[in-house]
C-alpha cells in the first residue's frame, strides 16, 4: 500500500492526569531517549494504513508537546483534549478527516504497525472494530477482600487500543449522542453500542499492554528496549 492509498488518521490520547501512577506522568516516561507516548506515535506512523496522527493533549502540555522534535518528525498535529475520555476523542475525530479513525491509548507504547493496519482494515469493512484478546487466567469476584464467585471465562476477552471507527459512523452516532453531553461512556465502543450500531472485533495483541499502575512501566520499558535492540541486529 503506497502512502497514497491510506485511508485511516490516528488519533493517540494523552490527555489524562496518570492519576494511578502515584504522581508519575507515564506518558512522559523516558525509554530509549523517548518518551513512552512517542513509541505509541512511532507505531501508528509506521502502519501502512494511516495517512495522519493527531495527538490529543492534556491542555497543560499542549504547546510544549507541539514543538517536541519527535511530534514534527512525524508530522502529528496536536490538538487540547477535555476532562473526559469521550471528550478528548470527539476533539480528535473533530481534527481527523480520514475515512476511518483509530483511536489509541497513548498509554499504549507496544501495539505494533501491523495491528493499526489490522483493525483499520476491518473498520473500513465492518464500520467499527476493536482487537481483544482472551482472558487466560481463572476470574473470581470478590467483595471486601473475600473471594464471593467465580466467573466463566470462556467468552471473556480484554478488550485493547487502538479501536476503529468509519469517521461517518461516529458523526452518525455523535447526532445521536453528543460525546460532550453528561452521560459518560467507557470508551467509544460503547458509544457506538449504545446508538445500537455493531462493533466487530480483531485478534488483539498480548504485549499490547498499558502502563496504568506503577510497575507497568518496567515490563513495557524491557520489551520497548528488547525490540529495540532486535531492530539493530543485522
Amino acid at each position: 500500500m503506497s502512502p497514497h492509498d491510506a485511508f485511516a488518521d490516528a488519533v493517540i490520547l494523552a490527555a489524562g492526569n496518570s492519576t494511578r501512577m502515584e504522581g508519575s506522568d507515564k506518558l512522559l516516561m523516558q525509554v530509549g531517549e523517548l518518551p513512552l507516548i512517542a513509541w505509541a506515535v512511532g507505531a501508528a506512523a509506521k502502519a501502512e494504513t494511516v495517512r495522519r496522527i493527531i495527538v490529543v493533549s492534556h491542555p497543560n502540555r499542549s504547546e510544549a508537546l507541539a514543538e517536541e522534535a519527535w511530534i514534527r518528525q512525524f508530522q502529528a498535529t496536536v490538538v487540547v483534549g477535555g476532562r473526559r475520555r469521550q471528550d478528548s476523542v470527539a476533539a480528535g475525530v473533530d481534527a481527523a478527516d480520514g475515512e476511518v479513525v483509530l483511536i489509541h491509548d497513548g498509554a499504549r507504547p507496544l501495539a505494533t504497525p501491523a495491528l493499526f493496519d489490522t483493525v483499520a482494515e476491518a473498520a473500513r469493512r465492518h464500520g467499527a472494530a476493536v482487537p481483544v484478546v482472551a482472558v487466560p487466567e481463572s476470574m473470581r469476584r470478590v467483595v471486601d477482600g473475600r473471594i464471593v464467585g467465580v466467573l466463566d471465562r470462556t467468552d471473556l476477552y480484554r478488550s485493547q487500543t487502538p479501536h476503529g471507527a468509519q469517521r461517518r459512523l461516529l458523526l452518525h452516532v455523535y447526532a445521536r449522542q453528543d460525546p460532550r453531553g453528561a452521560e459518560t461512556f467507557i470508551d467509544e465502543t460503547a458509544l457506538v453500542q449504545s446508538a445500537g450500531l455493531p462493533v466487530f472485533t480483531v485478534t488483539g495483541e498480548p504485549a499490547n499492554l498499558k502502563v496504568t499502575l506503577p510497575g507497568d512501566e518496567q515490563l513495557a520499558f524491557a520489551l520497548l528496549e528488547a525490540r529495540a535492540r532486535a531492530a539493530d541486529i543485522p
